[in-house]
């Protein structure tokens, strides 16, 4: 059965709370400090109260830009966006949700784990799709329908749900970027 995709506007795209709750709430446990709580206040995000169901994109995308700035300074801008992926997969996984997500994970081994991230991306936004092309064994890319900003942030992302799968050097690599599209190869090492 082939799934039509989702043809969500730009300005009307939106992450669910789960993305916002994963990474605020648990993978940046102790390290928001006032100064972050109110930079992400102003621009949106009131840790201070109940976290609403959706945030639109640009201003989820800015939060991830402060987020950045404040948490990793001084690291290169791919470097604290990878840091950033590394603690968001790990404060997913500490959510009700996530606990689930990532305890099947990690028996499912990396081939599986990829087959899966389709699923999983769309139940993080209103509008993300994913086509998945198989290359070899060890070897598949990923066509997105839209574009991530924050260098090395996707990367690091694919390469840390790798590893929860089991995956042996795991490696996500950009192929393609125009703004509006994305392609990203993975790869890992296979066991003998």
């Amino acid at each position: 059965m082939t799934r039509r995709p989702r043809s969500v506007p730009p300005e009307q795209r939106q992450v669910y709370v789960q993305v916002v709750e994963g990474l605020l709430q648990h993978g940046l446990r102790g390290q928001v400090s006032p100064r972050l709580r109110e930079r992400l206040k102003q621009a949106g995000v009131d840790l201070d109260r109940p976290l609403l169901p959706l945030y639109p994109v640009p201003l989820w995308a800015r939060c991830l830009e402060i987020i950045v700035e404040e948490v990793y300074p001084g690291l290169p801008l791919a470097e604290g966006y990878a840091r950033l992926a590394r603690a968001h997969v790990e404060g997913y996984g500490a959510t009700l949700l996530g606990r689930g997500v990532m305890g099947v994970v990690r028996m499912l081994g990396p081939r599986r784990v990829v087959h899966r991230i389709p699923e999983v991306l769309r139940a993080t936004d209103n509008y993300t799709e994913v086509t998945l092309v198989e290359r070899g064994p060890a070897h598949f890319e990923l066509h997105f329908n839209s574009s991530l900003r924050g260098p090395g942030y996707a990367e690091a992302l694919f390469e840390s749900l790798l590893a929860v799968g089991g995956a042996k050097a795991p490696r996500a690599t950009k192929l393609y970027d125009d703004g509006e599209r994305t392609e990203y190869a993975l790869t890992w090492e296979q066991e003998p």
